[in-house]
């Protein structure tokens, strides 16, 4: 009888974020020890990193609506979503002899590998990397919670594992914690840029989760000190942006430039990395910034207090532009500080070797250890 090693990857609509830069770093880790069978969208850069470095046995494309498709009807919306499932579910019967496990990545996965859980009877470890739950969800959980066959839950935090739980799939006490992997060779610079001026630099998205408004008010009232602000982001105006970027674009020493997908020449250039997102399931910034040797100022959101607590850097109350000023000034002005809370942060970070991570999740799938 063949041995089950197959394991079926299912990610939702693919950028290369946080939930897939890390899946990304788990199938590397996982390469030798099952087969990996991943079906995914195949637009974004999730899906060209996965195929530029072999992190994939095999590769079956979803269907997604493209950027132009946008503001197309529910209908189509729910339609492109059915043949999605459709997709894992013949993927899904196609190897289901070897089938060990479907490996859903957070919510948006588990609601495409459902139909082929169903139809194969496969067991479903669900990696929950959600920052906030949904309406949608909260109808959805207790259904799915019914129908699934055997689970293992998985989460990056106490707050994904919340909101798994009050989305009603599952008990805070079937899941079991599995940070993001962070690989240093993806993410340390080789070596550091000796600046003449203190340098901050903002690496998210400019969005209100990721508090992005917050920034002029931050900015402004530091106009006193040498820091150059540096903004790894992409500019893309918006409604809700586009007033913060007219604040931003008149203050001096702020630079914007387009977010750079290795992320070693972006921390190769920072002294402080700021995070003063309104929503974080586990925030990789802050993760690969401690990696850097590099302190952290960041909102007081419950992963991200959990990583810095023991002094790699400091948490402010969220939206609060003058706590997260007063924070930045701190360290900016004291060099032994900036050092100290580095070298604290570099070593903690050691908890998100990659190794560690795929251990734990071949433990989740039933793999034996070799």
């Amino acid at each position: 009888m063949t041995q089950r090693r197959h394991v079926l990857f299912v990610a939702g609509p693919a950028p290369l974020g946080g939930s897939n830069r890390s899946l990304v770093t788990l199938l590397e880790g996982l390469e030798g020890h099952v087969t990996r069978v991943l079906v995914a969208p195949g637009h974004g850069g999730f899906v060209s990193t996965v195929r530029d470095r072999g992190a994939a046995d095999a590769y079956v494309d979803l269907p997604r609506l493209r950027r132009s498709e946008g503001s197309l009807v529910t209908p189509m919306r729910r339609a492109v979503r059915v043949l999605a499932s459709a997709r894992v579910a013949l993927t899904a019967v196609r190897y289901r002899r070897q089938l060990l496990t479907i490996h859903a990545n957070a919510t948006t996965g588990l609601n495409l590998a459902l139909p082929a859980a169903l139809l194969t009877r496969t067991p479903v470890t669900v990696w929950v990397h959600d920052p906030v739950g949904s309406e949608w969800g909260r109808r959805l959980g207790p259904v799915w919670r019914r129908l699934l066959p055997e689970v293992t839950w998985a989460a990056v935090s106490d707050t994904a594992t919340q909101v798994a739980v009050d989305n009603g799939l599952c008990r805070a006490s079937d899941v079991e914690i599995v940070p993001n992997p962070i690989d240093p060779a993806d993410v340390v610079a080789p070596e550091r840029r000796d600046n003449a001026r203190v340098t901050v630099g903002y690496l998210s998205p400019p969005t209100w989760r990721k508090g992005f408004d917050l920034l002029p008010d931050i900015v402004g009232p530091l106009a006193d000190l040498p820091i150059e602000w540096k903004l790894f982001t992409n500019r893309n105006p918006s409604d809700f942006n586009a007033p913060v970027w007219d604040r931003l674009d008149r203050m001096p020493h702020v630079t914007q430039t387009q977010s750079h997908s290795d992320v070693r020449r972006v921390y190769a250039q920072c002294d402080i990395v700021l995070v003063p997102s309104r929503q974080e399931s586990f925030s990789r910034i802050t993760a690969e910034a401690m990696l850097n040797g590099i302190p952290v100022v960041a909102t007081d959101l419950q992963p991200i207090h959990d990583m810095l607590r023991t002094g790699a850097g400091t948490v402010f109350p969220v939206g609060d532009a003058a706590a997260a000023a007063a924070a930045v000034r701190r360290f900016a002005v004291d060099p032994a500080l900036r050092r100290t809370a580095g070298e604290e942060g570099a070593r903690r970070a050691q908890r998100f070797s990659p190794a560690s991570v795929t251990r734990q999740m071949l433990r989740l799938y039933g793999v034996p250890a070799t």
